[in-house]
């Protein structure tokens, strides 16, 4: 017996959350018994990004396909709903939860603590095989369905999911948290901006570091850190709780916050 789940997956204009967009949303949720509860499969209107020839090929999502699809801004705080509570799948979660995080700033919704289990990590360390690509799973785990559609990748990575946990009777997710392992580095008492964690993180040693937010107008406010905090590592990157000058917490992804840190960061952003 397994805890609550919920399967997702994105399809995307491209690979980069700063330049790229969710197109499409799928995602299943399942109980405790792995029955299924309920799903979303919505396709999603990009804002400053376009639909490529290339994109077409592989999930054959049309840009005529979104032109009359709801923005992010209309559906993420009820995805964010249908996820709350449960623990997070996805194969290569680094790069869904990537973009995930990135709608929620730019959208200005509440941002949640998620515990995360990336099936792609996790088949790595356990399974000695050529390929670990999702599709390479189909066939053994008796799926037969289209690949790189949001939805069809999450049955796939639910069964896939299953089988890792009965192959080494997981119960939970293998994520790192602030009190069970990193202690030394990530101490939940402690949000200290120290060298070590500057270091561990790929952040500018010396400067201040600092974190911006676009609001509903398109402005942008920038605000200085005082504080990070350590929630989850995965396969690239961790999920870090920042604490800005006014007591405000604010969950990011460290390659984000990373990029943050570079000159003339707005002004690459406003020319996306």
């Amino acid at each position: 017996m397994t805890q609550p789940y919920v399967v997702f997956d994105f399809e995307t204009t491209g690979i980069d959350p700063i330049k790229n967009e969710i197109i499409q949303i799928g995602a299943i949720k399942y109980d405790e018994n792995d029955q299924e509860m309920g799903r979303v499969n919505q396709l999603v209107k990009p804002t400053h990004s376009y639909v490529s020839s290339r994109i077409t090929e592989l999930t054959g999502i049309a840009p005529a396909d979104v032109v009359y699809a709801p923005e992010m801004k209309e559906v993420i705080g009820s995805f964010v709903d249908f996820l709350e509570g449960h623990l997070l799948v996805a194969h290569n979660a680094p790069f869904d939860l990537s973009f995930l995080n990135r709608a929620i700033r730019d959208c200005g919704v509440e941002a949640k603590n998620f515990e995360i289990f990336d099936t792609l990590a996790e088949s790595r360390r356990l399974f000695k095989r050529k390929s670990h690509k999702l599709e390479s799973y189909k066939a053994e785990l008796g799926v037969d369905v289209r690949s790189h559609d949001a939805l069809n990748d999450c049955l796939v990575t639910a069964k896939l999911y299953q089988k890792l946990l009965a192959e080494e009777e997981l119960k939970k997710a293998k994520t790192l948290s602030a009190d069970n392992t990193q202690g030394s580095l990530f101490d939940e008492a402690d949000e200290s901006i120290t060298e070590e964690i500057r270091r561990a993180l790929n952040l500018p040693i010396t400067k201040d570091l600092v974190y911006y937010h676009k609001d509903k107008d398109k402005k942008w406010s920038k605000y200085a850190l005082t504080g990070i905090r350590l929630m989850a590592q995965y396969s690239v990157g961790y999920s870090l709780i920042i604490t800005l000058y006014d007591g405000q917490k604010i969950n990011i992804h460290s390659d984000y916050l990373k990029e943050m840190q570079k000159v003339g960061f707005v002004n690459q952003e406003l020319e996306e």
